[in-house]
């Protein structure tokens, strides 16, 4: 009983914080350094996108050769700060003109004067920090969109890290074993991981399989508890520049009777899951809204506050009736994780 009042208290601190979080305007928080995070920073500064930040745990990466790099944390938190004290203003503003309830802003506006938030200079930022420490980052505020640019399922990454359970997936340890661990530690919530000699698991993960189109698996990984999606087959390479139209893929001459989105959205009819859509930002790379993530995340935080509030132990000792998915799909690829309800 102690141990279940912990796990709903936890969760409900963590919803009552996440619905007052702010969305920050005009900031874009690209996730990883590397090629495609520096193709998008690169890409912001000729349209002049407005605030940047990069993030990655290697402090050599291309991107921070071309940003102004941030040193301490004190420095990275007022900035944030600052930033989302200038959106907060930004918006209140234009809603009163919007309203007509400022009269004298109008005038300015009419005199040719600047108002708040207009021909602010573009400023692009790059912090050493690792994706374990995003919830840091999103205590003062999330993104308008958010650029994952790692080779990681970012937002299982980032899920596990706001939920505070590590993802073991590759270890050698038996799911029970990572289960016990994760309960130790008053994690809410595991990964799903599938040993061969579990049938009955094995079972539920080729059933959920099978719910995809076979042309558009493109890995299934039971023991990590993943499944990859793609239109492009094994060895084919996409573009960089590939502009992701939804109907058919202009590289490979390949007809998209659906989206991997829509593919991926059909699940939530047998199995609870929360979808993070990547739109594209430019050909090649996508972005998640700031305004979805929020919303998926406060979605994922209820349900699992609702199911530990509700649960009955011997009607839920099956792992699969615990299972839950998130999963960031676009037009083309996708990538799903399976978790479950400790």
């Amino acid at each position: 009983m102690a141990n279940m009042e912990y796990e709903l208290s936890t969760i409900n601190k963590k919803i009552n914080r996440l619905e007052k979080t702010q969305i920050i305007k005009n900031y874009y928080l690209i996730l990883g350094g590397g090629k495609i995070g520096t193709a998008f920073l690169q890409y912001a500064r000729k349209n002049r996108f407005p605030f940047i930040l990069v993030i990655d745990r290697d402090e050599n990466v291309p991107a921070s050769r071309e940003a102004k790099i941030i040193k301490t944390e004190d420095e990275l938190a007022n900035l944030l700060k600052n930033k989302a004290s200038a959106s907060l203003l930004e918006e209140t503003l234009k809603s009163s003109r919007a309203a007509g309830e400022n009269k004298e802003e109008n005038k300015r506006e009419n005199n040719g004067q600047k108002t708040v938030g207009e021909n602010i200079e573009s400023q692009y930022y790059f912090y050493k920090m690792d994706l374990d420490s995003v919830p840091f980052l999103l205590n003062y505020g999330i993104p308008e969109y958010i650029i994952p640019a790692v080779p990681c399922h970012a937002v299982a990454y980032m899920l596990s890290y706001l939920l505070k359970f590590p993802l073991r997936a590759g270890e050698n340890q038996s799911p029970k074993e990572i289960q016990n661990k994760n309960q130790e530690e008053n994690s809410l919530v595991s990964e799903l991981i599938i040993r061969p000699e579990d049938k009955k698991l094995m079972s539920f993960f080729e059933k959920l399989t099978a719910s995809f189109p076979e042309d558009v698996i493109a890995g299934s990984y039971p023991e990590q508890g993943m499944l990859f999606f793609s239109y492009a087959r094994e060895g084919e390479i996409c573009p960089d520049s590939c502009p992701g139209p939804r109907d058919r893929c202009p590289t490979f001459g390949r007809k998209k009777p659906e989206t991997i989105t829509e593919y991926t959205g059909k699940l939530l009819r047998n199995l609870p899951g929360w979808v993070f859509e990547s739109h594209q930002m430019k050909p090649g790379i996508g972005g998640l809204k700031g305004i979805d993530f929020k919303q998926n995340l406060l979605e994922i935080f209820e349900y699992i506050g609702k199911f530990n509030e509700n649960k009955n132990k011997e009607t839920f000792q099956n792992l699969e009736d615990r299972t839950f998915f998130v999963a960031t799909t676009c037009t083309c690829h996708g990538i799903l994780n399976l978790f479950y309800i400790t």
